[in-house]
This record gives C-alpha cells, sequence and structure tokens, in this order.
C-alpha cells in the first residue's frame, strides 16, 4: 500500500465506503482498469472496479516471496511514448529505473557463442526480417514474406512471434507486426513493473474477489452481476482479457454483436511461460540486462527458451518460452518448464551454471483462468479487430485494454493509455463537469437500491 506522501503525489483517492450505484463500473483491476479509474474520478464521477483476484495488477504483478527478488510474473517492460504515465510516478517513488534500448545481444550456437562470421549472419537477418515485412502489403501472415531458409531467420523468426507476440511466426499478423510504434521509452524496472502498477492503483474503489458473471445492457444503463451481487451504473467499462470474452465467462445481454464476436475470434491470446533461474550471485560471464539466444534445430516452430540476464542486477535469469511449443509445456506441469530452461541455460553455459542455480518460479498465464493467456495477438487477416473490439455498444459498454491499445498493443503501457482514451469517452457521454456533478448524475447516484445490489 503507497504511504500517505505516495498517495497524495498519486492523486489518489482515500479510502471510503465503495458506492453502491456508480456512475461507471469498471471490470478488471489491471492496468487499464486502474487508468480508467483514475481518470473518470479525476472527471468528478463516483466509479467501482471490481476484480476477480486477490489483488489488483492483472498482468503486471511483481512476486518478491518466490526468489527473494522482485520477479515481474507478466509485464516486464515499461514501454511506449516518452510522456508514458508511469516514469513520473517511478521517479518520485524512487524506483530503479534501467533504461534498456540498446541491451547486447549474446547468441550461442550448441555449446559456444557465435563467432563474428555468424554473428553478422544473424545481425543480417535481423535487417532483412525488418525490410521483408515493411517492404510487404496486406494483412498476411509474416511467416509467408520472410526468407526462412536464410541463416538465422529462424532465430529472428522465433524471437519476433513466440517471445514477442506470444505466437508462431505463421501465427502472426505482418500488418500487426508494422502497427506497432518504434519504443521512445524502454525501462526495467528494479522494484518490478507490477509494483508501478499498484502504485498506480492505490487507493481506488476496488472490490476484489469479486468476478463479472454477466452484463445487462438492454436497459438505459449497465447491470453487472457478480459473485457478490448486483451493481448498476450508467456505463461500464470492460478490460478483461480477449481470452476471457472468447471463453463465454461474461455472459452479456443482449448477446454481443456478431461484430464483436468475430474480433474477439481474430484476437486469439499468445502464450509466453517466464520461467525465473535464481542464482547464488555468479554471472556465469553474462552482463545484467543481456538477451542471450541460440540457435534453432529443425523447422519452426522449434524448441526454443531465449533469455534475460539478471535483469536490473539481480540474481536471476528469466527464461522465455512462447507459442505453441510454450502452449504444450505448459501442459506437462511446473517441473517440465523449469527443467526445460535450465536444461537449454546449462548447455549454452556449462555444468557450472547448474552448481551456481539455487531454485526457480514460474509464470504461465494460458491456463490462469483469469487471462486465459499472455496477450493478445491478431491473426494474419484480423488486424481490423483491434479497432473493432474497441467499439462500444450502445453508448454505455466500453471497451478498453491492450488488445486495442495499437500502436502500443499487447503493452502494459499501452494498456494504462487505451484505458485513459476511453474513460476520456465515457466522461464526455456522461457529460462529467468536473466536481461539482451533474443533475443527471446526482438522480442515478441518489435514486433506491434494486433487488440484489
Amino acid at each position: 500500500m503507497a504511504s500517505a506522501t505516495a498517495a497524495a503525489a498519486l492523486g489518489a483517492t482515500p479510502l471510503r465506503a465503495l458506492p453502491t450505484n456508480p456512475d461507471v463500473v469498471i471490470i478488471g483491476a489491471g492496468s487499464a482498469g486502474i487508468a480508467a479509474a483514475r481518470r473518470l474520478m479525476a472527471e468528478g464521477l463516483e466509479v467501482v472496479v471490481i476484480e476477480a483476484a486477490d489483488q489488483i495488477g492483472g498482468r503486471a504483478v511483481t512476486d518478491t516471496a518466490a526468489l527473494g527478488q522482485p520477479f515481474d510474473r507478466g509485464a516486464s517492460w515499461l514501454q511506449g511514448p516518452a510522456d508514458l504515465p508511469h516514469l513520473d510516478l517511478a521517479r518520485d517513488l524512487g524506483f530503479g529505473l534501467v533504461d534498456h534500448s540498446r541491451p547486447r545481444d549474446v547468441l550461442f550456437v550448441g555449446d559456444r557463442q557465435a563467432n563474428p562470421t555468424e554473428r553478422r549472419q544473424r545481425d543480417r537477418a535481423w535487417s532483412d526480417f525488418y525490410a521483408a515485412l515493411s517492404g510487404a502489403r496486406g494483412d498476411v501472415s509474416a511467416a509467408s514474406v520472410l526468407p526462412m531458409d536464410q541463416p538465422f531467420m529462424d532465430v529472428v523468426a522465433t524471437w519476433v512471434g513466440p517471445m514477442d507476440f506470444g505466437v508462431d511466426i505463421d501465427q502472426l499478423s505482418r500488418q500487426d507486426w508494422y502497427a506497432f510504434a518504434e519504443y521512445d521509452v524502454n525501462k526495467l524496472v528494479r522494484e518490478g513493473v507490477g509494483t508501478v502498477v499498484a502504485r498506480l492503483g492505490a487507493d481506488l474503489p476496488v472490490r476484489l474477489n469479486t468476478a463479472a458473471r454477466a452484463v445487462d445492457w438492454s436497459g438505459d444503463g449497465v447491470r453487472v452481476e457478480t459473485d457478490a451481487g448486483t451493481i448498476s451504473a450508467r456505463a461500464c467499462i470492460v478490460t478483461v482479457s480477449t481470452g476471457v470474452l472468447a471463453s463465454g465467462a461474461i455472459r452479456f445481454t443482449p448477446d454481443l454483436p456478431d461484430s464483436k464476436q468475430s474480433a474477439i475470434a481474430d484476437l486469439p491470446m499468445g502464450q509466453l511461460i517466464k520461467v525465473g533461474l535464481l542464482f547464488d550471485g555468479e554471472r556465469l560471464g553474462l552482463s545484467p540486462n543481456s538477451f542471450v539466444s541460440h540457435s534453432l534445430d529443425g523447422p519452426l516452430p522449434a524448441d526454443a527458451c531465449y533469455y534475460l540476464a539478471f535483469p536490473a542486477g539481480h540474481d536471476y535469469v528469466t527464461g522465455f518460452i512462447g507459442g505453441q511449443v510454450g502452449r504444450d509445456l505448459e501442459r506437462e506441469g511446473e517441473a517440465a518448464m523449469i527443467a526445460y530452461a535450465l536444461d537449454r541455460f546449462v548447455s549454452m553455459l556449462g555444468s557450472d551454471a547448474r552448481r551456481h542455480f539455487q531454485r526457480a518460479t514460474v509464470a504461465a498465464w494460458d491456463t490462469n483462468p483469469l487471462t486465459l493467456g499472455a496477450y493478445s495477438a491478431a491473426r494474419p487477416g484480423g488486424f481490423g479487430a483491434r479497432r473493432r473490439l474497441a467499439e462500444p455498444l450502445g453508448e454505455r459498454v466500453f471497451f478498453a485494454g491492450e488488445a486495442m491499445a495499437t500502436p502500443y498493443a499487447t503493452l502494459v503501457g499501452g494498456a494504462h493509455l487505451h484505458g485513459e482514451r476511453i474513460a476520456g469517452q465515457v466522461a464526455d457521454l456522461l457529460e462529467a463537469p468536473g466536481c461539482t456533478g451533474c443533475a443527471a448524475r446526482h438522480q442515478h447516484r441518489n435514486r433506491p437500491q434494486e433487488a440484489g445490489e
């Protein structure tokens, strides 16, 4: 919990009894939901955020227990435009920000580091990858325009597909890749990105352990059924993942229109496992904050685990396993995921790495019922789904989150910016005149509760 000084710096509202008939109910207390709530409250609107988990943050959560050091189980970077809202907060609170815009990239070929010729081939593959996807046209599969027989193109394609987007390169929309903006900011946070997001959500009116079961938008406002009763509001902002939307865990009345359902289908969740491997302080010849990858054998999708070495000076290495390989591996259980990441690491670094290894933790999102995946990835031909998903229903049900946050989709910063933008649209629609309120809002707020509220 933020201190009083930190809460004041955040502009947070002191804790109080939650409104029973808020102006807006927000489903999900992840980055988008937190940003939306802060914006709406700044506009003088009453808000309730409901969150199915027992903590805020969504897919941005920092674990300090498993490895004894801050380990981001989900979002691990602050990336996006220069005015990313998280940065000022992190600086004000004295968090350790580490620039990661030009990390060292170590390539292994078998049990040795790549020689100069191999590194040049790898660098050429990166250049040709960008040239091929930038020069192509249409919303086609990224794999369809790549010279896959080029040396180390499979390594690059695995970085961008499974590791960046959570899907294999043949399932990646070229247009989705092309729509991404260059990062003005690319930071690691020593205390954890999840810690920053949690501070942004400090003292917001959030009901934890409260899952949304249904959204009725058949009337003038909305009624959201939860495990703890029904909340009536003038509008609703839905920030859950496309995986949860596709699962039918939240029932909509009337049903979502076909355009919305097709948008959800075109934005399936990618898979990215994160395995934290804790060492005893030995750096194994690797520079902190460096990426470590390896050559591949066989066709894609290939067995691959790439690494971030000792981020922000911590004593662990994070292994990343994505796409279909990660999806299959998660079904085998935690021990299998740890063994996969550790064995691959030892095969490159040598047996000394195993001797200095202490313990591990796994963050696997595919079977998490509150996310059902790591983040969204547009299917080839489905890039327009990000825009379609963001369209509101009847000017009372709105959608926000990383899946709609072009040009920063999949990012915690993108989710925040999109949540803030959608909240601005809601505030304008509700004609919120700041802190003084309006007649319509007061009439709604003071009406008698309905049964079950």
